[in-house]
């Protein structure tokens, strides 16, 4: 059987390449669950300024070297 690729945002295919789940990011970050999904799977997905920065003050306790630019496209 084949596996079916999700359709992931930056963040998520960040979450997969560094083995961290949803769950990892709620609890890291203080976000709501349903957030959290929503901006993994979601490429289309702004989230408001406050949830991007506990997502990248939690990001960057795993990798330091991680940019605003590399998990959203925000003008």
């Amino acid at each position: 059987m084949e596996k079916v690729e999700q359709k992931r945002s930056k963040l998520g295919r960040w979450l997969e390449r560094h083995n961290r789940d949803t769950d990892w990011l709620i609890h890291a970050s203080g976000i709501e669950r349903k957030t959290a999904e929503e901006l993994a799977k979601n490429p289309y997905k702004n989230p408001r300024m406050i949830t991007i920065r506990k997502v990248l003050s939690a990001v960057k306790r795993v990798d330091p070297s991680i940019k605003l630019s590399d998990l959203w496209d925000i003008q």
